[in-house]
């Protein structure tokens, strides 16, 4: 009689994919990359800050506060740069659940749009402080160069263009976060505490 072979098994090697996953650093349709998660929160603790700090400015000017709203807003274009670039090169997450198909389209161009204008807008000050002759210092008495000499007529259209801009960033950041509280407290499904790093089942 003959002997009853076994297959033969590889054992896992150390570091090799059979022990666990890569670090993935780009999304996809499972989920979000732990760098798309940083960045999102990041993005969002200098935005609001900066929101924060515009509100202080219009009711007391100082230019300390200024000076770190500058460097908050220079912080921000590199950071948005970078996310709008993934956003529009990487597979976005499918969605939890079966949600409804138009609200997820609305919101998904509502966070398109907000990336993009977090490019835009930051780029849209600078010329406008630059056209005014307006210096954009950093604490410690760094200073952004100028973009552009000053020009009257430039500033005023730059600072039109900022202007019709935030309006809506505004707007679409208040339609972000609330659809993010009513998945979390309407739908309660776990679409927050995906952007907080969870593995969550589609």
């Amino acid at each position: 009689m003959s002997k009853l072979q076994t297959p033969y098994v590889r054992e896992p090697q150390p570091g090799g994919p059979q022990q666990h996953a890569g670090f993935q650093m780009r999304d996809n349709g499972l989920g979000f990359s732990p760098i798309t998660i940083v960045l999102h929160w990041l993005v969002a603790a200098l935005v609001l800050s900066i929101i924060a700090l515009e509100a202080v400015l219009a009711i007391s000017h100082s230019v300390e506060l200024t000076r770190v709203l500058n460097l908050l807003g220079a912080l921000l274009f590199p950071v948005s740069v970078y996310r709008f670039w993934a956003r529009v090169t990487s597979w976005h997450p499918l969605p939890l659940g079966t949600p409804n198909p138009v609200e997820v389209i609305v919101s998904r161009s509502v966070a398109t749009a907000l990336a993009l204008a977090m490019v835009l807008l930051p780029v849209a000050a600078w010329l406008a402080k630059s056209a005014g002759g307006v210096p954009i210092e950093l604490p410690g008495g760094v200073a952004i160069p100028p973009l552009m000499d000053p020009d009257p007529h430039a500033e005023r259209i730059f600072d039109t263009l900022f202007r019709i801009g935030a309006t809506p960033f505004v707007l679409g950041l208040a339609l972000h976060i609330f659809g993010a509280c009513k998945n979390h407290f309407v739908l309660k499904n776990d679409a927050l505490k995906r952007m907080l790093g969870k593995h969550v089942e589609l």
